[in-house]
């Protein structure tokens, strides 16, 4: 009887604590369960309060931000009209202009006309806004000649006229008489066309004859100066209306600023001489040589002539007839000493 008595009270007193255990573990979920009821909608709340918060945060600097960025923009965009440079490419030189050239269909030479007076030191001088004169006398190989230094401010201006105002043989009058009938301030005289049948003349851009002969002395309208060896040039082809004057009488005594070879010229002694000379466009040189006159002045070979020019620094020089008719006019005088008083002559080389 003790034994079943024992057993069943340590039975009991298991059930007890297992009851005690239970009722534990109840409450405690009941009180787990109150606190998510109570905490969770407080959370909720505070989360939503916060996310809340934070958004109407995050909309005012979205509001504060918009009008900086704004003036920034604005800002920027300043800065960069009044200082943007433009974008780094290799910097070029820039070729220079080419200065403006003189030579021009209608012979326009204004831009090389001198401003100043060119006769300052001369002998002579005649300064119009046409044309600049200027002659000194000289002396060298035992001769006395004069150098006509001229100036034109258009091809117009240089001008050729005949003996009694016409063309044709059997026409001719001193120099002097046909620069006052032309009211010439300076004149030398020309070739002397009307004595030959040959040669070419073209005088004041009219051609009057196109017989080829001798070398041929060309002046253009744009103010270049060449000569043409005999038997080089066909005339009908090179006359044209680019000419503006032409001689036929020679040698050339310079051709591209180099003497030229007068060896073959009939006349090799020394002789009264007159010659044109060519600078540049509108840039010009004339001289009379007197001789024969001993004492005074024996005269210049071709050589000695041709010497002479190339020391002044022309480009191109050409023999004109010499002799007796050389003569150099200024106003209405002869400015030389011609032998025997001068001769006539069928034209001449005026301004």
């Amino acid at each position: 009887m003790e034994r079943t008595t024992g057993k069943g009270g340590k039975q009991d007193h298991k059930g007890a604590i297992l009851i005690v255990r239970d009722a534990l573990i109840f409450a405690m979920v009941m009180l787990a369960a109150a606190l998510i009821y109570v905490i969770a909608p407080r959370m909720q709340s505070a989360q939503t309060s916060s996310n809340e918060t934070a958004q109407a945060a995050i909309d005012t600097i979205d509001v504060q931000a918009e009008p900086i960025q704004t003036e920034l923009l604005q800002q920027v965009n300043s800065t960069a009209t009044v200082t943007a440079e433009p974008s780094a490419t290799p910097e070029i030189e820039q070729t220079p202009a080419p200065t403006a050239t003189p030579l021009t269909a209608s012979g326009d030479f204004s831009s090389v006309f001198p401003s100043y007076d060119t006769g300052a030191d001369a002998m002579l001088s005649s300064q119009t806004d046409n044309f600049r004169i200027s002659i000194r006398k000289e002396q060298a190989y035992d001769s006395t000649y004069f150098v006509a230094d001229v100036w034109v401010k258009n091809i117009d201006v240089f001008q050729t006229a005949f003996a009694k105002g016409s063309y044709g043989r059997g026409l001719h009058e001193m120099p002097a008489k046909i620069a006052q009938d032309n009211k010439a301030i300076f004149a030398v005289s020309g070739d002397y066309y009307g004595a030959r049948e040959y040669g070419v003349v073209v005088r004041n851009g009219v051609l009057y004859r196109d017989v080829m002969g001798d070398d041929v002395c060309v002046l253009k309208r744009d103010g270049t100066m060449q000569v043409y060896q005999n038997g080089s040039i066909s005339a009908l082809e090179t006359f044209d209306e680019t000419v503006w004057q032409a001689w036929a009488f020679g040698p050339a005594l310079v051709e591209n600023g180099t003497v030229c070879d007068t060896s073959s010229s009939k006349i090799k002694v020394k002789n009264p001489r007159c010659a044109i000379g060519y600078y540049e466009p509108g840039h010009y040189c004339f001289i009379v040589v007197d001789g024969r006159q001993t004492g005074y002045s024996d005269g210049m070979t071709l050589d000695e002539l041709a010497n002479t020019f190339a020391a002044l620094g022309c480009q191109t020089a050409y023999n004109l007839d010499g002799g007796a008719t050389a003569m150099m006019v200024f106003d209405g005088a002869v400015v030389n000493k011609p032998t025997n008083g001068g001769r006539s002559s069928s034209d001449i080389i005026c301004f």
